[in-house]
């Protein structure tokens, strides 16, 4: 496994949500994270190994884990993000490799 980049959309927080007028400036399709610049309304196109989408299309369940709504969600959960990176990650760990997992935001 080489170097793997990857970014996801979280919800909303309750400050965003309280804000006028608050919308969401990010778009995301396959691999390519789209921010849309209110004031210029220009597209700034950015591509990674991976763009997951956690921004809606989603409900907290009865323990309050956010799962997929519908069908069609492009949601990603948990276990869509360990399915892409996190597995890879712990098999080289557990086959004798260095590795490295880090998050922010």
């Amino acid at each position: 496994m080489s170097v793997k980049v990857a970014v996801r959309v979280r919800p909303f927080n309750n400050r965003e949500l309280e804000m006028a007028n608050h919308r969401c400036c990010v778009e995301m399709q396959g691999p390519v994270t789209i921010l849309l610049e209110p004031s210029s309304n220009q597209p700034r196109p950015f591509t990674f190994d991976y763009s997951f989408w956690s921004h809606d299309g989603f409900e907290a369940n009865e323990e309050g884990v956010s799962v997929k709504v519908g069908e069609e969600s492009s949601y990603a959960d948990q276990e869509d993000v360990y399915n892409c990176l996190g597995k890879q990650v712990l098999d080289n760990a557990w086959s004798g490799y260095h590795c490295c997992l880090f998050a922010y935001g």
